[in-house]
């Protein structure tokens, strides 16, 4: 190739990453495992939109979504938003092995019986652990961001895990040499005591604390519940047939609704540094009840996120909304 031919290729190339690279998303192909408990609240439905919104455009890869819920109709309900976005072939993930299974969700199993979907049941399904091990040891080495905006039920299994066919590492270890950050959508910080830490599993949030070597970022109830999304304007913008219009209109008619999870996707895009401000690196300490506490160490590698005083909020839920279109 000339040089010529060469510049109008790199001119060519520049302009395609353009085209798809709304809104100042960050352009690099980060790999993404998802873990959610898409159940009782509403927030991780937008979540799960933005980022196969993210993927669809090129700015993630998303590899897979662990669901850890103990509604049967969550993992269902995840697959039908896959699909709806064209990307059915991403796999999804169970917290098997429960003693009970309850439908306690507004929305999953109307999501789940009204929009197609590559499996038909939770027992479809891979089990959660099984999915993390598989998706990790074919990612390259500290290539890997998981979000949690859930419990830590199943990332616990996971990092108690044995060696087995799929890896000789065991979940710990595995982990370490795979994920280079955690998103943590959870806690109150700089102290509180926050539904995802303590709710549902506090004792799996105190062991993944100890585990976790890494850098983790905090998202905590403070800052979602600033910023409002799921109202009139998302209602106007999306068609009827959506699962996401789907789900806001029967968890609460388009009332609103506070932003939690998507506070964490947002990290993920070049716009994080424009609303948000980030603590020195410390320590969340997590109380066996699931309360947690900071603490300000010089060789600690947590931070947690505040949103920036001069950020206006209408711009974020702006920003988050667009990025489900």
């Amino acid at each position: 190739m000339n040089r010529l031919a060469l510049l109008v290729f790199l001119l060519f190339a520049t302009l395609k990453i353009q085209a798809f690279n709304p809104g100042g998303i960050a352009i690099n192909r980060q790999k993404v495992i998802l873990d959610t408990d898409i159940n009782t609240d509403v927030d991780d439905v937008e979540a799960l939109a933005m980022l196969l919104d993210l993927h669809k455009t090129g700015a993630i890869d998303l590899l897979g979504v662990i669901v850890t819920s103990d509604n049967p109709y969550s993992p269902v309900c995840v697959s039908c938003i896959n699909t709806y976005y064209g990307c059915e072939q991403i796999p999804v993930g169970f917290f098997k092995g429960q003693n009970s299974l309850v439908d306690n969700s507004r929305y999953a199993r109307f999501i789940a019986n009204e929009f197609p979907s590559k499996i038909h049941s939770w027992s479809d399904a891979l089990e959660s652990t099984t999915l993390y091990r598989r998706l990790l040891v074919q990612s390259p080495d500290e290539s890997v961001i998981v979000i949690t905006i859930g419990p830590l039920s199943s990332l616990q299994k996971f990092l108690q895990s044995s060696s087995d066919q799929i890896s000789p590492l065991n979940g710990t270890a595995l982990f370490n040499k795979k994920v280079k950050k955690w998103i943590c959508m959870g806690g109150q910080f700089p102290n509180g005591k926050e539904s995802n830490f303590y709710r549902h599993d506090p004792q799996s949030t105190v062991y993944c604390m100890k585990q976790w070597e890494k850098e983790v970022v905090f998202c905590g109830w403070e800052v979602g519940n600033k910023v409002i999304t799921g109202g009139i304007s998302l209602k106007n913008k999306l068609n009827p047939k959506h699962p996401v219009y789907r789900a806001y209109e029967l968890f609460n008619n388009f009332a609103g609704r506070q932003s939690w999870d998507q506070i964490a996707i947002l990290q993920l895009t070049s716009k994080a540094n424009r609303f948000f401000t980030y603590s020195r690196n410390g320590r969340c300490e997590v109380n066996s009840n699931g309360s947690n506490s900071w603490i300000n160490v010089t060789c600690g590698n947590h931070r947690y996120a505040n949103i920036r005083p001069d950020t206006d909020l209408k711009e974020v839920e702006s920003y988050i909304e667009s990025l489900i279109l």
